[in-house]
């Protein structure tokens, strides 16, 4: 498995140091992250106290989100909810800042008739156009993705232009200038019942006392880590003072997807030797998942989450699924969208790629959401 920049942290920030220099570099972190706490704390007392505004686009507006960087699984959340309140007859539209969306800020996506569809137009370029906002749109037909970073500017659009009656906030926590009627946050079910510490010493984007704020709290891959939800569960209706649903949803595989977009039952990787390539907020989930649904795992090419792929990426990762003696290369649906480019046509590739589809699927706590959403959206 090849280790980036980004495991190397992980493993500095997640195990005791073993050395000297680890040590020092270790209370280096600690040190940044109390200047990080400081900041955190003095902007969310700016808005808890009403110092900063925040706007309203008068329409409810559901914030998906986290205290921790990347690996809970917010896109797949935040199809879920803008599925089920289609299904209850909203008209829904996505505000996504869109990582590395830059230079596309006010672009809406849009999937119609099974093609993607930005600014309305078929066929425009969509090179630097971010994953995740991409892949909401293709799953969800019809509903609107509006990228931004000023979210309560492409709220007021998708409401005025767009006739939205209710927003989806994507990675909303820490987006405070736009007020929202719920949010959601997202708790990974691997995270330990003490926390992490904040960034850069660890994952936090806040610390836990934030979810005081949450209306909602969604242990996400219960899945992965059965034997602790239970206390977890526990731990953080503590936290939050009980005033959050809290819940528990995990990520179960759907199928396989080739290129051309036709589906492959997962029974085809069943006892297969695959490699896998991913540039995730949690790789080890995907790994773990691969394991779950039977597949042998021959090789994990490992990147950075959004890592832009180049072509000597996609070479190495071919080169070592071919020394591990792997039957196709396994990716997910958000690399396979930045992989593409580089594939080349069938005949030029030396083996299969697949894309492992997932979703997300409550456990525990649905009615309870559902009928926070039903108020949410009833005001």
């Amino acid at each position: 498995m090849r280790r980036s920049l980004h495991d190397a942290w992980w493993r500095l920030v997640s195990t005791p140091p073993h050395s000297l220099s680890e040590n020092l570099l270790t209370r280096l972190l600690g040190g940044g992250a109390w200047l990080y706490g400081l900041g955190v704390a003095a902007r969310n007392a700016a808005y808890d106290r009403g110092v900063a505004r925040t706007a309203h686009v008068g329409c409810p507006v559901i914030s998906v989100g986290n205290l921790s960087v990347g690996g809970t699984g917010k896109t797949t959340c935040v199809e879920y909810l803008a599925d089920r309140l289609v299904r209850a007859g909203r008209r829904v539209a996505i505000l996504s800042r869109g990582y590395g969306s830059h230079g596309h800020d006010g672009r809406q996506l849009e999937q119609r008739d099974g093609q993607l569809l930005i600014d309305g137009k078929p066929d425009v370029a969509i090179d630097g156009l971010p994953d995740e906002p991409q892949l909401l749109a293709r799953h969800l037909p019809g509903v609107p993705v509006l990228l931004g970073r000023r979210r309560e500017q492409t709220g007021r659009t998708a409401r005025d232009q767009l006739r939205a009656n209710v927003l989806v906030l994507d990675d909303g926590f820490q987006y405070r200038r736009l007020a929202r009627n719920c949010d959601i946050v997202l708790v990974n079910a691997r995270m330990p019942l003490g926390g992490w510490p904040l960034l850069p010493r660890g994952p936090l984007r806040e610390p836990l006392s934030s979810l005081r704020r949450a209306d909602v709290i969604l242990i996400t891959k219960a899945d992965q880590s059965m034997e602790l939800v239970s206390a977890l569960q526990e731990r953080l209706r503590a936290i939050n003072g009980g005033r959050a649903i809290v819940a528990a949803a995990i990520h179960e595989p759907v199928d396989l997807q080739d290129l051309s977009g036709t589906a492959i039952r997962l029974d085809r990787i069943r006892q297969a030797r695959v490699a896998l390539l991913s540039s995730i907020g949690d790789p080890d989930g995907f790994e773990h998942t691969m394991t779950q649904v039977g597949a042998i795992v021959a090789s994990h090419d490992v990147f950075p989450d959004h890592h832009p792929y180049r072509l000597r990426d996609w070479q190495h990762a071919v080169g070592a699924a071919h020394a591990a003696g792997a039957e196709a290369l396994v990716t997910t649906e958000k690399d396979l969208i930045r992989l593409q480019p580089l594939l080349g046509p069938p005949a030029e590739r030396a083996m299969p790629v697949w894309a492992l589809r997932i979703r997300l699927r409550v456990v525990n706590g649905e009615e309870a959401l559902d009928a926070r959403l039903r108020a949410v959206c009833a005001r």
